[in-house]
Parts: structure tokens; sequence; C-alpha cells
């Protein structure tokens, strides 16, 4: 092998970069509940958020997220959104509908997000019953609408029901309930550390060089 391929090689093996798997988990920017029925109204300051199917009455819930601590070329492994109760759940069965739909944000939680366009990331049930305090966990089915959320930073979720559901869970503005928590699992590039041996190795490359420089000559 050419000396100067011999560089190249040592050079690629200190410097590439390195993959380091995390585990974030964010809390939001911003929160609350809308609803249209009549008339539009969106909530941003109760220390509770609920999301509601009552006949026409319909109450969805909105969440975003800052993204960015997790770097743009990251690949997102899993993700779920956690919800602490303030009360029971409610409704007509032994267990409450979950509806939860992903898109890019946009800095503010407004009466467009009642039913803006987004990905379904989980269609499941919670129980019914339950006490504040308890948590309610929701896997994503899909993290694309998560990883296309990266360049811009800004995630909005949306917790919907049906079949006449209500579920009270914290807000942000609550002093004893959590808020909402999105836990993400991702791998993405991290810094390589400067090996404790490189001055020496670099060294020992510059000795060979002037080796092969002498016998040249």
């Amino acid at each position: 092998m050419k000396f100067s391929s011999i560089i190249l090689s040592v050079s690629a093996a200190l410097f590439a970069g390195a993959v380091n798997a995390a585990t974030v988990t964010l809390s939001p920017t911003a929160d609350g509940d809308v609803q249209v029925h009549g008339g539009d109204v969106f909530n941003t300051t109760d220390g509770v958020l609920s999301f509601v199917q009552s006949g026409a009455l319909i109450r969805n819930a909105i969440m975003e997220f800052d993204l960015s601590s997790i770097v743009d070329t990251a690949t997102i492994n899993s993700a779920t959104l956690t919800i602490t109760l303030t009360q029971f759940v409610s409704d007509l069965g032994s267990t409450a509908a979950i509806d939860l739909f992903a898109y890019n944000g946009n800095g503010a939680v407004d009466i467009d997000d009642y039913d803006a366009a987004g990905t379904q990331v989980a269609d499941t049930t919670t129980p019914t019953g339950g006490v504040a305090g308890d948590t309610r966990s929701f896997s994503f089915s899909t993290v694309a609408p998560i990883t296309s959320a990266l360049s811009g930073n800004l995630l909005t979720l949306r917790l919907e029901t049906d079949n006449f559901a209500t579920i009270f869970f914290g807000a942000l503005e609550n002093t004893t309930i959590d808020a909402a928590a999105l836990t993400i699992d991702y791998t993405g590039p991290s810094a390589v550390p400067l090996p404790a041996g490189l001055p020496l190795l670099l060294v020992g490359l510059g000795g060979l060089a002037a080796l092969r420089r002498g016998k040249g000559a």
C-alpha cells in the first residue's frame, strides 16, 4: 500500500463521524384546546386541557413541541406521547378512543389547529376511569411527521376522541399535574473525541514521511 494511502486510511478512521443513540423527553412550548361548535373557541391559558366528543360538540387538544435539540439529520426510531389525567376518563363503554395527529408546527396554538391537515400517528383506546395523576401513554405508529418537522424545529400534535368520550389532562399552566410529554428515541451523528494518542501517531507518520524522502534522495 502506498504511504499516501496509509495516511488517508488512518485519517478516515480517526475522523469519520460516529452515530449516537439518544432519548429526549420534551415538554410543550405551547398547548391549548379548540372547538368550533357554537362559535370558534380556543383556550391556551387554563391549567387543564380536554378533548371531547359529545354529539355535535367536539373539542380537540393541541400541543406544540420544539425539536431543535435533535439534529436535522437524525434518524427517528420511536416516539411516545404521555399525558397526566386531572380526573377520570369518561365514555359510554369501558374504553375511550384516542386519535393522535401530527404535523409541522407554526409557533402557536390557534383555531386553525382544530382540523389542520396532519398524519394520524396513533389510533388506539385508553381505559375509562382512573384518577388525577394517572398517566396514559400513546406510541406513534409512524414517525414520519417528526422527521419532516426536524428542519423547521416545530411539531404540533392534536388529540381527538369520539363516541361521547371526555379526557382531561394537565396543561403547561397546571401547578400540580404535569403537562404532556413527548419522548423521542433517535440516532444521530455525534462528535468524535480526539484520541489521546493522536499527537504521537501524527509524529510517527511524519517521521515515516521524512524517512521515505531521505531514501528517495
